[in-house]
């Protein structure tokens, strides 16, 4: 196994450095140099950052206002808008977009004080769970350099693990925070979708596009609490005004439909399911909404909304359209135009393109169960499941994995959250870290929308169970 590029674990969070500032005890200055050289340290063999901005980020640090997030160093996904910048979603095909103005996330970042450091790399379109395009090229693993950080929103995934920034904010619709975070051994939250506006983000939010329901924007993170500051953030909350309950209810789903495939996984869970009742949470053990079922309805739902979109913003500059024939024999040839992993998503697409009909009746389940699962978690319930089935694959193979017919059971409880539209948490358990990988495998919380306050809280005493605090992480203030 290579060695790993940094432990998370031993950098300090959000909430210590913003309150060592206030006490003196951070110069921001000093915090942003840090990060800079962790990133250009790492950069050359991670290569997770798109953009790196050298020159602008200690001018922030020199110039802060005051703020919740006052000198943190953050980076963003790619497809986030920055005024000034580019967005290629990853793809050679797709015109650029010169933003002209700050997505409204990164407004509200700034007027909360981060340091904009880096850009996160990403899956061409965001559409496969690696960090790998044409245009940037492949991020790896900080863990495991063998292995994939997860995607799409990997880049940034492997910023926060290597310490290069503090806090990452990517998107999610099918596990694209929480899968990377999970593979990388950090936090990654997804709200629900709304929470968090999508304006000036990639790709264009569509009212018309039930999948829309699916997507959120959320913070990657070096612990729990972060998490939930960013989020407050970005989503203008205060989780504090909410009447969370003390001791939230947690969830154990009967008959859910998932695979687990190295033993670490299952011991988390376990040691999770312990962890929580210890702490004074009480256990239930309904049967929740088909997680299988649900996966084959999530695909209809993508399939039916996403294709075209995909083969319009595929269209060139020029005018010139998609040829799947013509990108085969490219492909061959060795000189593609998309990468391989979406273009066998695009070529397969139309063997499984869904009628209305069948459109119709999946978006028909999909909300009953979405009524189902609220009804079912209230306020103060939790739903305890991992977040993937498996550790951090070798580059490719997940992307592979999620190209096979059929429910892929490793990914249905990430993708259990997107569809359902839940409020979810990713937190590492470096107590059941896999000594043959080094690897870590994620234990995942849910809440309904409106459950955020017991979902921290839940996932706080979680995080106190398979990630208690060592290094630097809480050192400065707890």
């Amino acid at each position: 196994m290579a060695a790993p590029a940094a432990d998370p674990r031993s950098f300090l969070d959000a909430v210590a450095l913003t309150g060592g500032r206030a006490m003196g005890m951070a110069d921001p200055e000093e915090v942003v140099a840090e990060h800079l050289e962790r990133l250009n340290r790492h950069h050359p063999s991670l290569n997770a950052a798109v953009r790196l901005f050298r020159e602008e980020a200690p001018v922030q640090a020199r110039y802060l206002d005051a703020g919740p997030l006052a000198g943190v160093p953050i980076s963003v996904k790619e497809t986030i808008g920055i005024d000034g910048e580019t967005v290629t979603a990853g793809s050679a095909r797709m015109p650029r977009w010169h933003v002209a103005q700050d997505a409204t996330v990164i407004q509200r970042l700034r007027d909360a004080g981060v340091v904009l450091l880096a850009r996160g790399n990403l899956s061409e379109f965001g559409m496969v769970h690696e960090a790998d395009n044409l245009v940037f090229g492949r991020t790896n693993n900080p863990l495991n350099p063998e292995r994939s950080p997860g995607g799409s929103s990997g880049g940034d995934a492997a910023l926060v693990a290597s310490g290069s920034v503090v806090c990452g904010v990517g998107t999610d619709i099918g596990g694209s925070i929480r899968y990377p975070a999970h593979c990388c051994g950090v936090v990654g939250f997804k709200p629900a979708s709304g929470a968090v506006p999508k304006a000036g983000t990639w790709p264009p939010a569509r009212q018309s596009h039930f999948a829309d329901s699916m997507l959120a924007i959320g913070p990657i993170t070096r612990s729990v609490r972060d998490a939930r500051l960013v989020y407050e953030v970005i989503a203008a909350a205060d989780l504090s005004t909410r009447n969370g309950a003390s001791a939230p209810r947690f969830v154990v789903p009967r008959d859910f439909t998932m695979a687990v495939r190295e033993p670490v996984v299952g011991q988390a869970l376990q040691r999770a399911e312990e962890g929580l009742a210890a702490a004074g949470l009480e256990r239930n053990q309904p049967v929740v909404p088909d997680a299988g079922a649900l996966f084959q309805d999530y695909l209809t739902v993508l399939i039916h909304d996403y294709e075209q979109p995909i083969r319009d913003g595929l269209t060139t500059a020029d005018g010139q359209r998609l040829s799947i024939p013509r990108e085969a024999l490219r492909h061959l040839a060795g000189r593609p135009t998309v990468h391989k992993y979406l273009f066998r998503l695009i070529a397969l697409m139309p063997l499984v393109r869904p009628s209305e009909a069948q459109f119709e009746a999946a978006r028909s389940r999909i909300e009953a169960a979405r009524q189902r699962i609220r009804a079912l978690l209230g306020a103060d319930g939790v739903l305890l499941l991992p977040t993937n089935g498996a550790l951090a694959m070798p580059h490719g193979e997940a992307a592979d994995y999620m190209a096979r017919p059929g429910v892929r059971t490793l990914f249905t409880p990430t993708i259990y959250a997107n569809v359902l539209n839940l409020p979810a948490i990713s937190v590492p358990a470096w107590t059941d870290r896999d000594p043959e990988t080094g690897l870590v495998p994620g234990v995942m919380l849910c809440s309904a929308p409106g459950g955020e306050e017991a979902l921290f809280g839940a996932a706080e005493a979680l995080e106190d169970v398979i990630n208690p605090v060592v290094g630097q992480r809480g050192d400065a203030v707890r």
